[in-house]
């Protein structure tokens, strides 16, 4: 299993762009589990989740790593996925599935800026527009630093994440240029609290 698999192919992006088959590939990229235990999971039906199932392995994303004989002869299917983190590169994608991630982009720097508004005693009151722009930039961030940890499959997959996120942190934090106004000032005075702590 790979630690991270960076998506640029758009016929594979579009497999992810339903939530079901993300949590699907979520779920068995922390262990390996049947359709059964998938649907159990999921609160879905056993045909349900073998749809998408099929599409998962048809697209790579996911694989069958063993087979189990149960008592009345039927063979149960173990899955596991791939990668245990899929990261989309959107710039690679038709601005059809560019925009069908940026709600989940949005999400992640909405979260940013209220730590840092948390920690700093602000509001820093951000527009759409600087919002949007910071969550083009984190997301560049986040795929410049994830190569690093393609084979590092040795990580739960939400240590994984956290290394990928503070490395990008980092990274952005050394281009402050980059940064939109409003959340470059109190984001370096943080920084600079920090460090001198």
């Amino acid at each position: 299993m790979k630690g991270i698999e960076v998506i640029t192919n758009p016929k594979k992006a579009r497999v992810l762009v339903d939530p079901m088959r993300r949590e699907i590939a979520r779920l068995l990229a922390h262990r390996e589990m049947t359709e059964k235990e998938l649907a159990e999971s999921l609160g879905l039906s056993n045909p349900a989740v073998g749809h998408h199932l099929r599409i998962l392995r048809k697209s790579g994303l996911i694989r069958i790593t063993r087979r189990k004989i149960e008592k009345h002869g039927i063979a149960q299917k173990f899955y596991r996925a791939n990668a245990l983190v899929y990261l989309i590169d959107t710039t690679k994608m038709p601005l059809e599935i560019e925009r069908y991630f940026m709600p989940r982009s949005l999400e992640r720097v909405r979260g940013i800026i209220a730590t840092i508004n948390a920690l700093t005693d602000g509001p820093e009151l951000v527009s759409t527009e600087e919002v949007e722009r910071f969550a083009k930039m984190v997301s560049s961030a986040i795929l410049h630093v994830a190569p690093k940890y393609s084979a590092r499959s040795d990580l739960d997959r939400e240590e994984l994440i956290g290394l990928i996120y503070r490395d990008a942190f980092t990274y952005l934090l050394g281009k402050p240029d980059l940064l939109p106004d409003k959340v470059r000032k109190p984001l370096l005075n943080l920084h600079k609290r920090i460090s001198a702590s």
